[in-house]
């Protein structure tokens, strides 16, 4: 955890006053999404270490670029992100928030029930439980991992499969061909994205926590982060980041909300489309994108947790 004297607090802001400059000027975010995203930015760097805000950080910089290749095209399939590919306030909650909420619940474990045993190590009781604090922050990690490899991977595999030659298939009813941008259509390119981005966020982590930093530098990147090979980083990233992708695509082939649109006739996960409402004609009518973003990255992180427990158990971890 970073310092929190005022010179280290300065730089940070600093710092993330000119990404958050650089996102707004290039139309990655909107105004709201700057703010969201700044805060967002701090909190988790504060809470944790740069390498956590760097993983997080990868993730809005890689999306963002291809929410904006072929722009026209996808919006030919009335299907592109509005206002220009920018991410407003909500769309960085959805996907940046449950990765802090669980790097709040993790701090707070520890900081909350965190002693000291006869041997000097900082342990967490939880009831009956005694669990080693880096066991505490490696299932955090673990879960931290999840989350953002199933973001990662959701938008990589909506920008990336509106781009496929042939239109997706619903995941439910794989006979069934659907519009691209369709909420629960899969296709080749979109299922390629998906892993390409569990892959990154695995690949990212496992080289901040790879050993030859102390081998041939002498510092640890990570060293808040034991019991966690970078292999296994690359495993629980991808596993619980292609799960929560896949759920992400089977809430919206089922249960999400789903409205028309009376101007285009497009349907659309969007109560409003073409600057007008819509019609709303099947699914939960609370359970928009967000909603089913937030609960895919929320399986992804539990995915996660599991995987990474079961390997912990088998000694591979």
């Amino acid at each position: 955890m970073i310092l929190l004297d005022p010179l280290n607090v300065l730089i940070v802001l600093v710092i993330l006053g000119v990404l958050a400059v650089i996102a707004y000027k290039t139309h990655i975010v909107t105004k709201s999404g700057l703010v969201a995203a700044y805060f967002l930015g701090l909190a988790i760097w504060l809470l944790t270490s740069w390498t956590w805000f760097l993983i997080v950080l990868i993730f809005f910089a890689v999306t963002a670029q291809f929410t904006h290749y072929k722009y026209k095209i996808k919006r030919q399939h009335g299907a592109a992100q509005e206002k220009g590919g920018a991410r407003d306030w909500s769309h960085v909650l959805a996907n940046g928030g449950l990765p802090l909420s669980i790097i709040i619940i993790g701090f707070l474990t520890i900081v909350l029930f965190g002693q000291m045993n006869a041997f000097g190590r900082l342990e967490v009781g939880l009831g009956p439980l005694i669990i080693p604090a880096p066991l505490v922050i490696a299932v955090s990690f673990a879960a931290f991992l999840g989350a953002v490899a199933t973001a990662t991977a959701d938008t990589l595999a909506t920008e990336i499969g509106l781009l496929n030659p042939s239109p997706p298939r619903l995941i439910t009813k794989p006979w069934k061909v659907v519009p691209p941008g369709t909420s629960g259509g899969v296709s080749l390119a979109g299922e390629l994205a998906t892993l390409m981005g569990t892959l990154l966020i695995g690949g990212i982590a496992a080289l901040l926590a790879a050993p030859f930093w102390i081998n041939f530098f002498g510092i640890s990147l990570m060293p808040e982060i034991t019991g966690f090979a970078p292999v296994t980083m690359i495993i629980v990233a991808m596993v619980g980041g292609v799960v929560g992708c896949a759920v992400d695509s089977i809430l919206g082939a089922t249960i999400q909300g789903m409205w028309s649109c009376d101007v285009c006739g497009k349907q659309t996960e969007k109560k409003h489309h073409c600057g007008e409402p819509a019609i709303y004609l099947r699914g939960n009518r609370f359970l928009d994108n967000h909603m089913v973003n937030i609960v895919s990255c929320l399986m992804g992180a539990f995915v996660a947790i599991a995987l990474y427990l079961f390997l912990f158990g088998i000694g591979f971890a």
